[in-house]
């Protein structure tokens, strides 16, 4: 199978469905040497990446807690809290891809963020073709893990991107929708864009 037709299975696995193995020492190396290749107009290398992994899932698991206690309206906790919290504990790993934006830079600063987004993407691609799967969420993007991540103020998370190995049972084929609504043939100016694919 080469490379483009293994990316047309790739799908993301809700955290419980993650198991062990995460990526070792040596293929970490080589997905963020991937990572590097992502269009970056300008090099400005707008992102860091922070990884978690082995004992330090639990302390993730209790910082989730945390900022889900914050971020409730009477600081008590649902059982939606202790789930996430108690699947990520269970992760083998975690990328944080937090921004890293130079504002005097001629690059604007949405371009920067549009690049730390396409790293993110990589580190997706990057993943499934090495037989592994990430799960890529937000709910780490809170100012209240700025400090804790040691961020700058004006950086984001872009996302958090559970790691781990699809457990047997859950792997399936999903069904892909058509791209064809989606893609259009531009005919000029003024002229309606036609669709791309006719058959």
């Amino acid at each position: 199978m080469n490379p483009l037709e293994s990316l047309l299975d790739r799908r993301s696995y809700s955290l419980s469905k993650l198991g062990h193995p995460a990526p070792s020492e040596a293929e970490l190396r080589n997905l963020f040497d991937l990572v590097m290749t992502t269009p970056d107009h300008g090099n400005v290398k707008p992102w860091r990446f922070i990884v978690a992994r082995g004992d330090n899932m639990q302390k993730l698991s209790d910082l989730t807690l945390e900022l889900y206690k914050r971020q409730s309206d009477n600081g008590e906790l649902k059982d939606k809290a202790y789930r996430s919290a108690r699947d990520i504990a269970a992760v083998p790993m975690m990328i944080m891809v937090i921004t890293d934006l130079d504002p005097e830079h001629k690059v604007s600063l949405w371009d920067q963020r549009l690049c730390a987004a396409a790293a993110a993407q990589n580190i997706m691609s990057g993943l499934h073709l090495m037989g592994y799967s990430g799960l890529w969420y937000t709910f780490l993007a809170s100012d209240d893990v700025k400090p804790m991540f040691g961020m700058k103020p004006e950086d984001q998370v872009v996302g958090a991107i559970a790691v781990g190995t699809p457990k047997p049972h859950f792997v399936k084929k999903i069904k892909r929708q058509s791209p064809d609504r989606y893609c259009f043939e531009w005919q000029g100016l003024g002229v309606t864009p036609t669709p791309l694919f006719t058959k």
